[in-house]
């Protein structure tokens, strides 16, 4: 990771730190603060808090952990019993929940659960582990710089695949860009982004996507898909190459629509379009080798 971008990562960090050790009794040791973050996710994952489980998962004797348990429970945060089976046994009091509800507000504020919302935007299907990673790479770095929103680039799919093309090439990556169209059928209805004269005023026919390695089709430009098909459509679409006649890609949508990029037919204005856009490639480049190179 570059250094100029570890500044910013290491102060969210900290700031989440120093809230919870300001708010929180008895987390200014490295143990109390260990130990409030176990309490807190053995809690939300529905394990039973006892002390010899939470001493496993934990740098620190039982003695030590027990010490700081009993410090918790001066404090209110929680309450300790005895067990003839599981030893000591802990409670997290009305206080602990609430702090530890604060806690996740605080740290949401900073940071966002990456995987839980890349998985409601893009739909990955590859055989090719490292190569889909670098997709996914591309796809959440695209969209933490605000490119992939409708009112940006998402729906301008030959801007987008050629910035794809261009910041995979910086990667080292060979990297084309193919026009085309995609089929999406959901039992037996057919939309067809780009297809032929669908085209609204101030588009022109044809799609554009990026192709990695002739072995991976990067589709980050499906606005008009969820404009005009389905509103809760994906953002982006990360599938293998593969050629079958006229057919590059398909992949299968968890619902059973299926998706196929064809590029049988092409825009006769691909040329000009993508001339449209260059001006503005360099540009984009410079912001995206600034915040992450």
């Amino acid at each position: 990771m570059p250094l100029h971008r570890v500044p910013p990562i290491l102060k969210s960090v900290a700031l989440v730190r120093n809230w919870l050790v300001e708010n929180v009794p008895c987390t200014d040791s490295m143990l109390g603060y260990d130990l409030f973050l176990k309490l807190g996710n053995d809690f939300v994952a529905g394990q039973r808090l006892k002390l010899s489980a939470l001493a496993q998962g934990l740098p620190y004797s039982a003695e030590e952990v027990a010490a700081q348990l009993r410090r918790f429970e001066e404090h209110g945060l929680v309450a300790l019993a005895s067990d003839a089976d599981d030893g000591l046994v802990v409670e997290g009091t009305e206080r602990f929940l609430a702090l530890l509800d604060r806690y996740g507000r605080v740290f949401d504020a900073v940071f966002i659960v990456r995987g839980e919302l890349r998985g409601q935007q893009l739909l990955v299907s590859s055989n090719q582990p490292e190569l889909a990673d670098f997709g996914r790479l591309l796809y959440d770095r695209m969209y933490d710089l605000g490119w992939l929103y409708l009112h940006n680039f998402g729906s301008a799919c030959f801007l987008i695949a050629s910035l794809a093309r261009r910041l995979a090439e910086l990667h080292g990556h060979r990297a084309r860009i193919v026009s085309g169209l995609v089929e999406v059928e959901n039992q037996g209805n057919m939309f067809l982004l780009g297809g032929q004269g669908f085209a609204k005023p101030g588009q022109i026919d044809g799609h554009a996507v990026c192709v990695i390695d002739d072995a991976l089709v990067l589709d980050f430009g499906l606005g008009n898909v969820r404009k005009s098909y389905r509103r809760d459509f994906y953002w982006g679409t990360i599938a293998d190459y593969e050629r079958d006649g006229a057919v590059f890609a398909r992949l299968t949508l968890p619902d059973g629509v299926t998706m196929a990029w064809k590029d049988d037919w092409q825009s006769p204005n691909t040329e000009a379009e993508l001339a449209r856009y260059a001006p503005h490639i360099d540009e984009l480049a410079a912001q995206y080798v600034a915040r992450y190179r």
